[in-house]
């Protein structure tokens, strides 16, 4: 028994790997200059840390970028919490059929059987989590769009009452509340502290949170002018587009919702079908 368990435990890290090896992108030669002009420190890390590193790693493992952890607001150390939360509930099954045998319940069920039901049950809940992250944030990226459109509209709004651009735009973070309007206001404190442009601090806020919206408004706004008519123009035309792109999707999502319903209805037609369908078949093909 002890062989086997061994034997599943190393098919199991082996096919961690596999994935891992196949999933993790590789690495950009940008980043990795990056790593070699970054400043060093002097203090040598404890063990501790370097086993709360070692699991750190192991955590983000098919995690392609830090972006869906920055559109959702999380942390490493939270995304570590929910897959082993998610690992413990997906081997739960497992474990409660092993803790129940005793008591002459699940005998059919062998403790081999048991244990390789609880390892599969971890791994799907291990990489159950990676999907519930990616879920949560191609919805927080379409949340982050509808404000960022809203957001929009108010700075053009208060362009036209008289206002500067940057006054327009911090009044405007101010009044918005939500998740994208906590990322755009620390975006302007950031380039205010920078003293960098607030259109730049956007397409690097884009391209931490992985919204190409926020990318192409820094793009937009490099060519024009500080001319209030025509930055007010521009942003007006960016959030009536980013509106009907947002329209566009939440129709197509509709349709395929809406096709996805026409397997069931089918089903049961069929069923209803041969519920009433049975009896006269049986007394045909009865004596």
């Amino acid at each position: 028994m002890l062989v086997m368990v061994a034997a599943g435990c190393l098919a199991g890290i082996g096919l961690l790997l596999m994935i891992r090896g196949a999933m993790s992108p590789a690495p950009q030669l940008d980043d990795l200059v990056a790593d070699l002009h970054r400043p060093r420190s002097t203090v040598q890390p404890t063990r501790r840390d370097r086993m709360d590193d070692s699991f750190e790693r192991f955590a983000l493992m098919g995690v392609g970028s830090m972006a869906d952890l920055e559109v959702c607001e999380r942390s490493v150390a939270q995304f570590t919490q929910n897959r082993i939360t998610w690992a413990v509930l997906g081997g739960a099954p497992g474990l409660l059929m092993l803790a129940l045998r005793p008591f002459g319940l699940f005998d059919w069920m062998t403790t081999p059987v048991a244990l390789l039901v609880t390892l599969v049950g971890v791994v799907a809940g291990w990489f159950y989590a990676l999907i519930d992250l990616r879920s949560d944030a191609a919805k927080a990226r379409r949340e982050f769009v509808s404000s960022l459109a809203s957001y929009l509209d108010l700075v053009a709004i208060l362009m036209a009452g008289g206002a500067g651009v940057e006054t327009a735009m911090a009044e405007a973070a101010r009044i918005g509340q939500g998740r994208g309007y906590r990322h755009l206001r620390a975006a302007l404190s950031a380039a205010h502290a920078r003293r960098r442009g607030p259109w730049q601090e956007f397409g690097e806020l884009g391209r931490r949170v992985g919204v190409e919206e926020l990318e192409n408004i820094e793009a937009s706004m490099a060519l024009v002018s500080e001319e209030g008519a025509r930055v007010r123009e521009s942003l007006t035309t960016r959030a009536a587009s980013m509106r009907e792109r947002d329209l566009l999707q939440q129709e197509a999502q509709a349709h395929a919702k809406s096709e996805t319903m026409v397997l069931p209805v089918a089903m049961m037609f069929a069923g209803f079908l041969l519920l009433i369908g049975y009896p006269a078949l049986a007394g045909l093909s009865g004596p």
